[in-house]
């Protein structure tokens, strides 16, 4: 399976859209999109992930990796993630870092 990763940089936030399966092999491509971004000066990161069908723990390094580059007061958002991946998400205590939520609506 392959990963399409889009980065757009907002006014105020960042947004990466993924599409496919984060896993050991794709998971390198979504670090480099995280690294080309300057986290240390990013306030909001969202990563819309409505079309992401698996997520493996390399995966969740990435989102780990930059949210420890993100000034400690931001927020790194995950928009539209399916069940299945929430569920791992909050199992593992990475909501303590990360935010979940269904839609962009829900960000206002």
């Amino acid at each position: 399976m392959t990963l399409t990763i889009i980065s757009n940089a907002n006014d105020g936030f960042h947004v990466i859209t993924l599409e496919g399966e984060v896993d050991t092999k794709t998971a390198p491509a979504l670090l480099e999109a995280l690294t080309q971004i300057e986290l240390a000066a990013t306030n909001e990161l969202r990563i819309e992930m409505e079309a992401v069908g698996f997520l493996s723990s390399a995966g969740l390094r990435a989102f780990v990796f930059a949210k420890q580059k993100m000034p400690h007061e931001s927020r790194l958002i995950l928009i539209g993630a399916s069940d299945s991946i929430a569920d791992v998400i909050r199992k593992t205590g990475l909501t303590q870092a990360v935010m979940l939520v269904s839609s962009q609506d829900e960000l206002g």
